[in-house]
């Protein structure tokens, strides 16, 4: 009898058989495979004594094999060869995921149903083609810091030096946190298919939380069902770049030295993988670097030549005693503002780069700026302008100058790559949570590789000559950097030949905010003590209020935010009211103001239905002609419709 544990067999019909020696543990012990005993049923009958150790499965009398090995092909063959007491070799996977080799020999005792199981451990420590394979992946690396070119090494070499089957590189790609298969050794004749890899299933999730290799059962992949493969992580010094699969040949497993190993090749290859990258990006940044150069230097020659020349031509008809003509000193001004534009374009994006760029915020009622903005473009272009405003005013906290800058940056863009006389369309609008402005124009549009790109500094569209369109390619870089600043956006919708459509979106303040903001009354008197009456008034009830008895002066100092009310004398001058309704109508504004007319009768120019209030001011009279004033245009401009209707972005 066997020594170790053991259970009593069928008592045999024919005489005893020969026991064997009592130290025939002592020989299994020296042997590198295990000895096992099981019966028709898979349960375990005997096993010796170092079977744990030499095997890595723990098994017991009584135990049974389905506890110990995976479900699969072989274990049904396994089992089948058991019952019908006949031999069978081959690689079952235990529950540790680990590939053992058995060789089943029927049991030929009479009257004795069962096997005898031989098994052995098949993973090998091969620090050879470890070796191997780590000089080939330095070898294409040295030859080549392409990243494609170092993955497509590194699986060939794993392929040809070791005992791999199939090697796979999955990176994930640059611009999110997807993995892409990158390589693979021979998919060629197999049934692999790219979306049989899911990240989030395990063993792959655990090696890229873990940073440590895990093993898994191979599934799918051709014949080879029920063999094992390693997911290792390629672990860069500052972060995981993807995961290499290596797929062991049928019968062959892992061991923990030698996935000790392939850890360290694979951290050598993620190296590899963002040095490539590095220089990649560093031969982009030379290449953006050299053109910005040539665009920079011919965009600053432009403007220098003709001004150049003009200042010269100025120098000698002074030294001759001859005028100077004042085109000829607006021709030079409008050169040395280009080029301080340009220049202020790359202090801009200096100032972005090292995060110096500062936000000056304030309320700001965008329809005014948008208003004042198109107005300058207006008379500086013979080119037809539309604004569609709301009626009521759409707030946000901003920096005026900054926003401003935008959107004029936005407009010389819908200027110059639109044919003449194409019109211009700019909308104010508001969504749930933001003030949104539209600028459209009909120009040349913007090819579809290009619109996920213009937002990066110093980049054009490819159907942008150089020759006929001017700029450094920073405007949309600039203002696309200070929207973000402001938690808005900046979106573009375009068609190449049609035209394109740039959607800018802004936080808008809230609605408790916006009524705790002073109303804004402009008072027009000629006579000092009545209008300060006035002033002090207002001023009493929470108006902010501007009082100037020059009509152009006043509207100027008001002309950034909208005015609420302007109170205008009615004894005032004729040639003052003149000017102030003449520099009124002129100057830009979203909306109409109301008037409110103070004196004893309404005066000929004026509309039958224009509100009057007494002058002398008195307190009581007055606060109830603005509020009058107020409220009715309240009521006229802002239906419950109109004040909760969004925006729609057209089609």
């Amino acid at each position: 009898m066997l020594g170790g544990s053991y259970l009593p067999l069928a008592t045999p019909a024919s005489p005893l058989p020969m026991l064997p020696p009592n130290d025939v543990e002592d020989v299994l012990s020296c042997l590198p495979q295990a000895l096992l005993r099981v019966g028709p049923d898979l349960c375990v009958q005997w096993c010796e004594a170092g079977f744990a150790a030499k095997t890595g499965v723990t098994l017991c009398p009584g135990s049974t094999l389905l506890d110990a090995l995976e479900a699969g092909r072989n274990l049904d063959a396994l089992a089948r060869a058991i019952r019908e007491k006949r031999a069978w070799s081959g690689h079952v996977i235990t529950r540790a995921l680990r590939q053992v080799r058995v060789q089943v020999k029927p049991s030929h005792t009479d009257g004795s149903a069962g096997a005898w199981l031989v098994m052995e451990p098949s993973g090998v420590d091969d620090e050879g083609a470890f070796s191997q394979a780590v000089r080939e992946i330095a070898r294409a690396v040295g030859e080549s810091l392409e990243v494609d070119r170092v993955c497509s090494a590194a699986v060939v070499s794993l392929v040809r030096c070791a005992q791999v089957r199939r090697a796979e590189v999955f990176l994930y790609e640059e611009d999110d946190a997807t993995l892409k298969r990158m390589a693979v050794s021979d998919l060629e004749g197999l049934d692999a298919p790219l979306d049989a890899f899911d990240p989030s299933e395990d063993p792959y999730r655990q090696a890229l939380a873990l940073r440590q290799p895990q093993l898994g059962i191979q599934r799918g992949y051709g014949d080879a069902v029920g063999s094992v493969f390693a997911a290792v992580p390629l672990c860069a010094p500052r972060r995981t770049v993807g995961l290499l699969l290596i797929y062991k040949e049928q019968g062959a497993s892992f061991s923990v030295r030698e996935l000790e190993m392939w850890s360290a090749a694979a951290s050598q290859l993620a190296v590899a993988v963002e040095n490539a990258r590095l220089l990649r990006e560093a031969q982009a940044a030379l290449r953006v670097r050299e053109e910005f150069m040539s665009i920079a230097s011919h965009e600053l020659k432009t403007p220098l030549t003709p001004l150049k020349l003009g200042l010269f031509a100025m120098e000698r008809r002074i030294a001759s005693g001859q005028p100077v003509a004042l085109a000829s000193v607006l021709k030079s001004k409008r050169q040395v503002d280009r080029l301080a534009g340009l220049v202020e374009d790359l202090l801009d994006a200096s100032r972005l780069e090292l995060g110096r760029l500062a936000l000056d915020s304030a309320p700001l009622e965008v329809g005014q700026l948008v208003a004042e903005v198109v107005d300058h473009f207006r008379h500086a272009f013979e080119r037809p302008f539309t604004v569609d405003v709301p009626h009521d005013g759409v707030w946000v906290l901003g920096d005026r100058d900054r926003l401003e800058q935008v959107l004029v940056n936005l407009l010389e863009n819908a200027h110059k790559y639109s044919p003449a006389g194409a019109p211009i369309c700019v909308k104010v609008g508001r969504t749930a949570e933001s003030a949104r402005i539209q600028v459209q124009d009909h120009g040349i549009g913007i090819p579809g590789a290009d619109q996920a790109l213009v937002f990066q500094r110093f980049y054009r569209a490819r159907n942008v000559s150089h020759r006929n369109f001017g700029g450094l390619g920073l405007g949309l870089f600039i203002s696309h950097s200070i929207v973000k600043m402001h938690g808005g956006a900046l979106a573009l919708r375009s068609r190449e030949g049609e035209g394109s459509t740039f959607t800018l979106d802004l936080p808008r303040m809230p609605a408790h905010e916006v009524r705790r903001l002073p109303r804004r009354v402009l008072v027009l008197d000629e006579d000092v003590h009545q209008e300060a009456t006035a002033e002090r008034t207002l001023r009493a009830e929470g108006f902010e209020v501007f009082t100037v008895q020059s009509g152009a002066e006043a509207l100027r100092k008001a002309t950034h935010l909208p005015v609420d009310l302007i109170v205008l004398s009615t004894s005032a001058t004729q040639s003052a009211v003149g000017t102030f309704l003449e520099t009124f109508a002129t100057l830009p504004r979203a909306r109409p103001v109301p008037i409110l007319l103070a004196g004893d009768e309404r005066p000929w120019w004026a509309q039958e239905n224009t509100e009057l209030c007494p002058r002398h001011y008195r307190p009581d009279e007055l606060l109830a002609g603005v509020r009058t004033v107020l409220t009715r245009e309240k009521r006229r401009t802002l239906t419950p419709v109109e004040s909760e209707l969004p925006l729609v972005t057209p089609a």
